[in-house]
């Protein structure tokens, strides 16, 4: 299900345009630091879109190895993918058709 953050509490926002594969070139995304359950994160997602991705800074780094472009576009192809299934399955719950919602201008099918 979508999760969504509210961004005016999340601090340092930066924007980084990237092209992951199988997305409407370029997008962008927008990331800050914030906490989730009391553990410093990352707080990101696809700018114009309201589903927020989470991942602990001590993950964060230690998958991507400071390369974040890569990172995001690795989430967003396999995103995609799922959406796909999603998408082939016919949207059948309400939580994919939200999904649907925001990202339908920014996967290609």
């Amino acid at each position: 299900m979508p999760h969504k953050a509210d961004f005016s509490v999340i601090t340092n926002i930066k924007e980084m345009r990237i092209n992951p594969e199988g997305w409407i070139d370029p997008i962008t995304v927008e990331y800050g630091l914030g906490m989730k359950y009391n553990i410093p994160s990352y707080f990101w997602r696809v700018k114009g879109t309201e589903h927020t991705f989470t991942i602990p800074i001590s993950r964060f780094e230690f998958l991507s190895s400071g390369n974040y472009g890569e990172h995001f576009e690795m989430v967003l192809k396999k995103f995609r993918e799922d959406y796909l299934e999603w998408k082939n399955s016919g949207f059948e719950v309400e939580w994919q058709r939200e999904y649907r919602d925001q990202y339908n201008r920014y996967i290609l099918i």
